[in-house]
């Protein structure tokens, strides 16, 4: 049986909840924290720094990408972290289109 296809509005409004959160939260919530705790010094986990990743910004990732049909979307800080991203996804003879007034 095939998933049905719902509306922007609803897959607006239908946020997954993380299914690896031990804690089962009916929504997403938001992780405050810069650090997480690694089961040993040499073992890490999915998460380690906020800024390398957190289970909030995956969760947001994951809804865009839904919302946008895509495999993956990416959610960065500023305008020069995505030119960042971007050109670190290319490779030789990958070609850009963008507009005239792209900063950076």
């Amino acid at each position: 049986m095939s998933q049905p296809k719902y509306g922007q509005g609803t897959l607006c409004v239908s946020l997954e909840a993380n299914p690896d959160d031990p804690y089962n939260p009916a929504s997403t919530p938001i992780y405050q924290t810069a650090t997480f705790k690694q089961s040993s010094a040499v073992s890490m986990g999915q998460y380690d720094y906020s800024r390398s990743g957190n289970p909030t910004r995956s969760a947001v990732e994951g809804h865009v990408a839904r919302l946008m049909g895509a495999e993956q979307a990416y959610c960065v800080a500023s305008g020069m972290s995505a030119l960042d991203v971007i050109t670190r996804m290319l490779k030789t003879g990958d070609e850009i289109i963008a507009g005239t007034d792209v900063y950076g």
